[in-house]
């Protein structure tokens, strides 16, 4: 939730919050069936957002300095 507002183009900066739980998430999601279950989660939350714009989202992990095991994107493809 804190990247929400940004990934929908309302804020300027990405919030810390929203960087710190990127950094968690990357962190935490060690193995295949980590990756899978983060990355299902994430797709499921993108859907109750339709206005999230996929140009804000993949921006996220580039200005929080922080690498995902799959790129951000409003229609993720978790099966990979």
């Amino acid at each position: 939730m804190p990247c929400l507002q940004f990934a929908q183009g309302g804020q300027d900066k990405v919030p810390q919050t929203c960087c710190n739980g990127l950094h968690n998430l990357a962190d935490s999601a060690t193995t295949v069936d980590d990756k899978t279950a983060a990355c299902k989660c994430l797709a499921t939350a993108f859907q109750k957002f339709p206005t999230i714009k996929d140009e804000d989202l993949q921006k996220i992990p580039g200005l929080c300095n922080v690498t995902v095991p799959f790129p951000l994107s409003k229609n993720l493809k978790c099966d990979k």
